[in-house]
């Protein structure tokens, strides 16, 4: 069973009786092997990132706070963020999205009201909780006279087929392991596999030119 979306979801009773794997989901209603993506290794990488090319005043738009993959990505981004060696303390600035939202225009939206009401954006990059919201991110920033990456950075986050590619300049992104989650869950029931552990894909930063 896989979604496009990490998410817990049900097993209909019918189908207990049948060989299972899930990919990018997990259930609570059977003891089943899971192939979902390491979010916190994800965020993490961006957040190693940025640290060292040198980004101090990070705003991020995060997805709805309820989703599975949401708890780790803010872990993952300030466990590589935060350790930067500073005498300055680093705050990191959160928005959430509604829970189960889908609306990413939304997502973006407390960056439109920053814009509009501060002649100077107090941040130096835009950290997107997925490409949709960072690809209404750059529209807010250029339409306001904001160069990317010259006056503030952006990363995003899923490196959505479909937009990716429509990002000016290249978005810096880390990308989802769909293909991987799919092969594995598979494999998982083609080789018979027994075990019923939750198995973590990495998830490759893709490099961009808007950092």
């Amino acid at each position: 069973m896989a979604r496009n979306g990490l998410k817990t979801i049900k097993i209909p009773k019918k189908l207990h009786q049948f060989p299972i794997a899930l990919a990018n989901c997990v259930t609570d209603d059977l003891p089943l092997a899971s192939y979902i993506p390491d979010d916190f290794q994800g965020q993490y990488k961006i957040g190693k990132l940025l640290a060292e090319k040198g980004y101090k005043k990070p705003l991020f738009l995060h997805i709805p706070r309820n989703y599975i993959a949401t708890k780790a990505r803010k872990e993952g981004f300030e466990h590589a963020f935060l350790a930067q060696d500073l005498e300055d303390k680093i705050k990191i600035d959160y928005y959430f999205m509604q829970e189960d939202g889908e609306n990413y225009f939304e997502g973006a939206k407390p960056l439109m009201e920053i814009l509009q009401h501060k002649k100077k954006l107090d941040y130096d990059v835009i950290v997107c909780g997925n490409d949709r919201i960072a690809f209404v991110a750059y529209q807010l920033l250029l339409r306001h006279g904001y160069r990317i990456p010259e006056d503030i950075a952006v990363t995003g986050y899923d490196n959505t087929i479909g937009i990716a590619h429509l990002f000016i300049p290249p978005l810096t992104t880390v990308e989802l392991p769909h293909y991987a989650m799919g092969e594995q869950a598979a494999l998982h029931l083609i080789e018979g596999r027994k075990d019923v552990d939750c198995h973590k894909l990495p998830c490759p930063l893709i490099m961009g030119d808007s950092c």
